[in-house]
C-alpha cells in the first residue's frame, strides 16, 4: 500500500477505513470547520488526552483564525513523537502503533503523534528466580520499561539497543542490547542473522524468539538462557553476552549460554565469597541427587543387589515384603505422581496450592504405603528427589532434567549400573556437541579452559578484573587500574 496521502478529508477517512477493515474501535474527530480529521484507536489511545492535546487548542485556534497551516497548528497541539507521514502505508502501520494521524485538507501529507496508553502492572518481585538476598524486582511486559531497568544500572555509551519488528501480523518490538565495546562481534552478528531470519505471523511471548534462534530446538538442553531477572540481564550484558527483549513478554533472552550459567543465582555474588561458594555448591549436588538418585536405587536395588552390603540389601529388602508391584514400578508410579503435584500446583490459587500440595502428599503417601502400593524407601527415595529437584535456579534445566530422569531409570532398569554409565556417556556425549552461538554448552569442561574453572562449581572472586573469556569478550577486563593499566 504505497497510495499517497489524499487532500480531501473524506477521502482520506475513507482509505482509513478500508485499510483497517472499519474496525470497531477506529475514530474520528474533527473541530467545527472539518478541515481537520483526526483519527485514533480507541484501544490504544485515551480519548481524554485527545481531547485536552488536540480537539480544545485546535477548537481555541479556529476560534481565533479561520484560515490556518501547519504552521499555525502544530504549535499548539501536542509534539509527543511527532512525525511527517506522506503516504498512506506508513500511516497506517503508525496507526497501529497507537500513534494518532492529524490530517490538513489541501495537503498531500499528515503528522502523526505518539498517544499509546498501555495497559501497566506495578513491579513485582519475581515470581520464580526468588533470592533471599539482591533486588526484589522482576521484568514487566513494557519493553520500554524492561530497558529503562537495564538503562538505569548501565548509564555507559557503549551501551547498544538494536530494535527489529518480528511478526508479519503482529510486528511484535524486540530489541537486542549489548555492550559495543565488550561484546563478542561474530556473535551479534549470529543474533543479528538468526533474528532477521525469523518468517511467523506473530510472536506472543519470548519463548517463540528462543525455539528460533536455538542452534538446535530439538535438544533437550536449553541453548538459550530464560530468565525475569533484571540484575541477571545486567550482569550478563557487562560480561560481553546479549540480552533480547521482546515488548509483551516478562522474560528477557540471555545467548550465549553454557551449562555453568544455568546452575548459578544472581545471589551467589551477592553474598560473601565463601557464602556464595557454598550455596553454589549444595545447589549442584541437589542437582545431582535429584538426577541421578531413583535410577542408582532402581540399579542397586533390583539389579545389582550384590554389590550392596547385605544389611541394607536385606532391610530394603524386607520393607517390600507386601508390595503389589515390582521396584521400578513403584518408583515410576511415585514419580508420576510427584509431576502430577508439581504441575497441579502451578494452577491452584497461590493462597491454597502450598497446604493442599503438602497436605495431599502426606495422606497419599501413607496411603500408599498401607495399601501395599510402595515401600517406605521408594517413598523416602522419592521425597528426597522431588526435594533436591527444586535447587536448581532455572526452570527450564530443571525441566530437561525431569525428562531424562524417567529414561534413566527405564535404562537402569533394563541394565542395572552397566546401562546407567552408558545412558550418562549419551546424555554427556550430546551435551557436548552441542553450541549456543558458536560457544560450546559444556565450556570451560569441553573444550577445557583452565582458567575459567573457577567460575563453575565454586564462585569466582568478584575482585578478579578480567571477564570470562567463554564468551569471547572484546575488552578482556572489567576494569583498568589507576594509571590506565590493566590486571587480573
Amino acid at each position: 500500500m504505497t497510495e499517497p496521502i489524499p487532500s480531501q478529508s473524506l477521502e482520506f477517512r475513507r482509505l482509513i477505513e478500508d485499510a483497517l477493515n472499519d474496525p470497531y474501535d477506529l475514530e474520528f474527530e474533527s473541530p467545527v470547520d472539518g478541515k481537520i480529521s483526526i483519527a485514533f484507536l480507541t484501544s490504544f489511545a485515551n480519548k481524554k488526552d485527545i481531547q485536552a492535546n488536540f480537539l480544545a487548542p485546535l477548537g481555541r485556534l479556529l476560534a481565533e483564525k479561520r484560515n490556518y497551516t501547519w504552521k499555525d497548528i502544530l504549535p499548539v497541539i501536542s509534539e509527543q513523537g511527532r512525525k511527517i507521514r506522506e503516504s498512506l502505508d506508513e500511516a497506517v502501520n503508525d496507526l497501529l502503533e497507537g500513534y494518532t494521524l492529524v490530517h490538513l485538507a489541501g495537503s498531500d501529507f499528515i503528522y502523526t503523534f505518539d498517544t499509546h496508553e498501555r495497559v501497566k502492572r506495578e513491579p513485582t518481585a519475581p515470581l520464580i528466580e526468588r533470592t533471599i538476598h539482591g533486588p526484589k524486582l522482576s521484568l514487566l511486559e513494557d519493553i520500554k520499561q524492561n530497558i529503562l531497568l537495564i538503562r538505569e544500572r548501565i548509564k555507559n555509551r557503549q551501551l547498544k539497543i538494536e530494535g527489529i519488528k518480528i511478526g508479519a501480523r503482529s510486528r511484535t518490538k524486540v530489541a537486542a542490547i549489548y555492550l559495543q565495546d565488550v561484546a563478542s562481534p561474530l556473535v551479534v552478528q549470529k543474533v543479528h542473522e538468526r533474528l532477521g531470519k525469523i518468517s511467523i505471523d506473530g510472536i506472543v511471548d519470548s519463548g517463540y524468539i528462543e525455539q528460533y534462534i536455538s542452534d538446535n530446538p530439538l535438544s533437550l538442553f536449553p541453548l538459550t538462557q530464560s530468565t525475569e531477572r533484571p540484575d541477571k540481564l545486567i550482569a550478563a550484558v557487562l560480561e560481553g553476552r546479549i540480552v533480547i527483549l521482546v515488548d509483551g513478554s516478562s522474560n528477557g533472552i540471555i545467548v550465549p549460554v553454557t551449562v555453568n550459567e544455568l546452575y548459578q543465582s544472581s545471589e551467589d555474588y551477592y553474598f560473601p565469597f565463601w557464602f556464595g561458594v557454598f550455596l553454589r555448591a549444595f545447589r549442584i549436588i541437589g542437582n545431582v541427587i535429584a538426577v541421578l538418585l531413583p535410577s542408582v536405587y532402581v540399579a542397586l536395588f533390583a539389579v545389582n543387589a550384590s554389590l550392596l552390603p547385605i544389611r541394607m540389601a536385606l532391610t530394603v529388602s524386607g520393607g517390600r515384603i507386601g508390595v503389589a508391584f515390582p521396584l521400578v514400578v513403584e518408583l515410576l508410579f511415585m514419580e508420576f505422581v510427584v509431576e502430577l503435584f508439581r504441575e497441579g500446583s502451578l494452577r491452584l490459587p497461590t493462597t491454597v496450592s502450598q497446604t493442599l500440595g503438602v497436605a495431599s502428599g502426606v495422606i497419599l503417601g501413607l496411603a500408599a504405603v498401607n495399601a501395599g502400593m510402595v515401600s517406605n524407601a521408594t517413598l523416602v527415595v522419592t521425597i528426597i528427589t522431588a526435594i533436591a529437584s527444586y535447587s536448581g535456579p532455572n526452570y527450564e534445566i530443571g525441566l530437561s532434567w525431569r525428562i531424562l530422569r524417567f529414561s534413566l531409570i527405564l535404562i537402569a532398569a533394563a541394565f542395572g549400573l552397566y546401562g546407567l554409565t552408558i545412558g550418562g556417556l549419551v546424555i554427556l556425549g550430546h551435551a557436548a556437541i552441542q553450541d549456543s552461538f558458536g560457544i560450546s554448552f559444556l565450556s570451560p569442561w569441553a573444550p577445557i579452559l583452565p582458567k575459567e574453572l573457577i567460575d563453575t562449581i565454586f564462585r569466582r572472586p568478584l575482585w578478579m578484573r578480567r571477564r570470562l573469556q567463554i564468551y569471547q569478550p572484546v575488552d578482556e577486563y572489567r576494569a583498568a587500574k589507576k594509571g590506565g593499566k590493566k590486571d587480573e
